[in-house]
């Protein structure tokens, strides 16, 4: 008998969590103005997050950006999640996969790389991580501030918005092992392309910061209820459970 998921209120539905709410839409709209906020406190450098590129470091991060939401921010799953048919790293094997993560980040010189061997080493960095994906959601937000803090070292900066969404998850997907039997390393080759079209160099104009932008413009607007006939998923899928994600409102990549 297949174990129930602890991290939702009842089998195939919402992640628990602090804001009462039940349904995946809701919990999307009133998620994501709280850990927008939370990232715009990250980026403007009003949080002391340590930058080891380790498992504290991710942990701080997560937790900094989703405590308003779950209890369990800043903590690794516990059970295992997949995602469009692919399982990420299982729980017990997590912080073997986190080393791997932080020895690709502290065995490189960040400060002397060309532009080329920045996308590659950068693309080989998410390309762990993704496959990793060490909490039980928020793993994209996550990782894209472990990311920018990564990029600090380097005479670059990562820019989200030059790359369509499609177009990233088409090719996170395509980093997956083609075969875990054989290999359970990912292919960073097929992130090259797009970390080349987001890598900017770090004198370039900032844009302005637009997922502050959509959070401001979500809390002052009203959730207008929820029907009751849609689907009931939210979050990563559970790889026990047959759960979709059909709400998508976040301006990030999921992948």
């Amino acid at each position: 008998m297949t174990e129930p998921d602890p991290y939702l209120w009842e089998p195939g539905g919402c992640l628990r969590n602090k804001l009462g709410a039940r349904h995946p839409v809701e919990l999307a709209f009133t998620e994501y103005p709280l850990r927008a906020v939370r990232q715009g406190e990250i980026d403007r450098g009003e949080v002391d997050i340590p930058r080891t590129y380790d498992k504290a470091h991710l942990q701080a991060i997560h937790r900094h950006l989703l405590q308003d939401v779950y209890d369990w921010a800043g903590e690794y799953r516990t059970v295992g999640i997949s995602k469009a048919g692919n399982d990420f790293v299982p729980p017990e094997y997590l912080d073997k996969w986190t080393a791997k993560v932080s020895a690709k980040v502290q065995d490189k010189d960040w400060s002397t790389m060309s532009r080329a061997e920045f996308v590659q080493s950068i693309a080989e960095v998410y390309s762990y991580q993704n496959l990793t994906h060490p909490f039980r959601e928020g793993n994209g937000a996550t990782g894209k501030v472990f990311l920018h803090h990564v990029a600090e070292m380097s005479p670059y900066r990562l820019d989200f918005d030059r790359v369509e969404r499609e177009e990233w998850n088409a090719a996170s997907r395509a980093s997956y092992p083609p075969d875990p039997e054989q290999s359970t390393e990912p292919d960073a080759s097929k992130m090259y392309a797009v970390f080349d079209k987001l890598t900017v160099e770090r004198g370039s104009v900032l844009r302005a910061d637009a997922e502050l932008a959509t959070a401001l413009q979500l809390q002052n607007s009203t959730y207008a209820g929820v029907d009751a006939q849609e689907p009931t998923g939210m979050g990563e899928r559970p790889a026990t459970h047959a759960i979709d994600r059909d709400v998508e409102v976040e301006a990030e990549y999921e992948d």
